[in-house]
């Protein structure tokens, strides 16, 4: 495990530094945000957050993960107080810049997502985990044991990241769909099944609240961001539509709501 942790720290630490996530940090990019903090959410999870909490002032959030804190920034502009948890230090770094620059009160702690040993106990209204954290993590059961700890009584897990049924694909746009691997092949890439999300949660002592399963919303979906700077505004008019790009026909990704009884 320490192994796989120091692969994980060391990748997202120079990943934090690429063309992408620079993009996603600009002045501009940032302006955005502050003026529509909904942006920084899939606008079918945004309606399950207003669902199950909604008020945010004065709540406390934890992001596991949290990756290029555009929700953490979102949620801080709505009133909550705001934690945000990552492995790899120069992302926070990255962010607490940003936070400060914006008079931004959130607080910054470097630690993995499956034990959160840096995060109180029984602290939080609501732990919400978002695209591309269940890849990384090769225990998930580890990983919501942790989450139900740090969580309040009655307190919420909102997780939304890619739907597993995406990746026995290729998933490369307007061509026919491509299987690469078996939908029971979750290692070595983390890759986990529908079951095994939910079994996690419910191991752990969650109780399952609802599930969605989500189309895509834009052409980042389909694309990495240098394949995606290269595509015409008329070519991704039309990618969600699965008549033209049969990939679409398959939900993009995949929302569950479970709740600390």
């Amino acid at each position: 495990m320490e192994n796989w942790l120091k692969r994980v720290k060391d990748g997202w630490n120079e990943t934090a530094d690429s063309e992408w996530y620079r993009s996603l940090r600009t002045d501009e990019r940032i302006r955005q945000l502050i003026a529509d903090p909904a942006s920084a959410f899939h606008p079918a999870v945004l309606e399950l957050i207003r669902k199950y909490m909604p008020d945010l002032k004065d709540k406390k959030i934890l992001l596991p993960s949290s990756g290029d804190n555009h929700a953490a920034f979102a949620f801080a502009l709505s009133g909550a107080k705001v934690t945000s948890s990552d492995i790899s230090e120069r992302q926070l770094e990255n962010a607490s810049a940003i936070a400060e620059k914006l008079d931004m009160h959130i607080d910054f702690v470097c630690d993995n997502t499956i034990e959160l040993s840096r995060i109180e106990s029984g602290a939080y209204d609501l732990v919400y985990t978002s695209n591309g954290t269940h890849s990384w993590i090769p225990e998930p059961g580890r990983m919501y044991q942790s989450i139900c700890r740090v969580l309040k009584p009655n307190g919420y897990s909102i997780m939304y990241d890619m739907h597993p049924f995406q990746r026995p694909f290729t998933g490369e746009p307007w061509k026919e769909p491509q299987i690469c691997k078996a939908y029971n092949d979750t290692m070595p890439s983390c890759h986990w099944r529908v079951q095994d999300l939910i079994n996690a949660m419910i191991s752990a002592g969650l109780t399952i609240r609802e599930m969605a399963e989500l189309g895509a919303v834009n052409a980042s979906f389909w694309y990495t961001y240098d394949e995606l700077i290269q595509q015409s505004g008329e070519r991704l008019q039309s990618i969600n539509d699965w008549r033209k790009n049969p990939m679409a026909a398959l939900p993009a990704w995949i929302s569950i709501i479970s709740q600390k009884i």
